[in-house]
């Protein structure tokens, strides 16, 4: 699978959950990527990995734009 790709698979699931109302709620780097903890406002819970480099810069402008709409 192409670079590409897999952002765009990494990508999609991430909109998946902010699609369903989950929240970034906080975010673990390391060298293998970024780990996304999300909630829903229900109370559930998920973690998402993200490994591609566009992925992590894509995550931030979704955790900014959630920082916006919360003000």
């Amino acid at each position: 699978m192409s670079e590409f790709e897999l952002f765009q698979a990494e990508k999609q699931k991430l909109d998946g959950y902010v699609a369903q109302k989950f929240r970034i709620v906080g975010v673990l780097e390391d060298l293998e990527g970024a780990w996304l903890d999300l909630e829903h406002p229900g109370g559930e819970t998920a973690r998402l990995h993200l490994t591609t480099a566009n992925a992590r810069k894509y995550y931030v402008n979704v955790l900014l734009s959630q920082g916006h709409s919360q003000a």
